[in-house]
Order: C-alpha cells, then structure tokens, then sequence
C-alpha cells in the first residue's frame, strides 16, 4: 500500500474512537481508574470538566488521528503491507504500541504538572474540581491491576481498527 494522508488520518481516528469506547467501558464496569481524557487534558488545565474536554479532542484527533494513524499509515507503506494483510500487521503495531506506550505511564510524572505521589483521580469528584493525579506507575498499574492488559489490549485493538479502515480506503 502507498501512503495515503487523509485515509491514515481517518483510519487513526476511527481505532481512537473504538479505543477510547473500551476505556470507558473498562472505567464504567471499575475495571481501571485511568481516564487518558482527564490525564492528557489536565497537563493544560486543573479545571477537571475543561481537561476532559480538551484531553478527549487531544487523545482522538491529536494523537489517535494525526499522529499515531499518520505513522501506522507510514509503516504499512514503508513495509509494503497488502491490504488483505492490513489488519493483522496493524495489530502486531498495536503490540508495540501498547508496550511502549505501558512503559511511557512510568515516565508520565516528570512532566505533567498535575501528577502528584498520593493524589488520586477522585473519579466521583465534582466537574470543576481541581485535578490532582496519581502517577500511573509501569504500565498504569496503579491504577488497578486490569488496567495493564486493557492497556496493551486497547491498543491491540486500536491497531486492527487502524488497519482495516486504512486499507479500505487507501486501496
């Protein structure tokens, strides 16, 4: 497959949409604690309802669409993947994705500002209460121990999608 812009950028949003409806599922069932809206959106705002809002434009369109589904656009090109092979190589993406992004949770904390030892996500609290948050810890196990696998999991699946949608319009 070439790169093709637009259908990368679709295709990363379309695995960040499905990706993101597993977290929530995950968070709503009391599997994890970790929400990555409240997490990336608070790095901008302590305002905990703006930084979910932010965090969830950021993580879909930002990361989710622009970037990661631009570079697994530019891995199937680069490896010369075929289309009928898209979903399952962008699953193996999804592996190392997951497992870097796993091992990047540990290092969360050097640089938000809002990640404090002891804090805690207070998923209960009021939508305009300050944000104070955990640290993830490796692989965000502090945030309950399905998080870890829901974690690589989620991104498994991110990669599938990706790789799917991206070889259904790019062909």
């Amino acid at each position: 497959m070439d790169f093709e812009f637009w259908p990368a950028v679709i295709a990363g949003l379309a695995g960040g949409v499905v990706m993101t409806a597993m977290m929530t599922m995950m968070q709503k069932a009391g599997k994890t604690g970790m929400d990555m809206a409240l997490i990336e959106g608070s790095m901008f705002t302590g305002d905990r309802g703006k930084a979910k809002a932010i965090g969830l434009m950021m993580h879909l369109f930002v990361m989710s669409a622009l970037v990661i589904g631009s570079i697994y656009g530019l891995l199937f090109a680069w490896l010369d993947v075929d289309s009928g092979n898209a979903w399952w190589v962008g699953a193996l993406f999804g592996i190392v994705h997951g497992l870097i992004a796993g091992m990047a949770m540990a290092m969360l904390p050097a640089m938000h500002p809002r990640m404090h030892a002891g804090a805690t996500t207070a998923p209960s609290a009021a939508s305009g209460s300050p944000v104070e948050l955990e640290p993830p810890g490796f692989f965000a196990k502090n945030y309950g121990a399905s998080t870890p696998p829901g974690l690589v999991m989620g991104h498994v699946v991110y990669g599938l999608v990706v790789g799917l949608v991206y070889a259904l319009l790019a062909s």
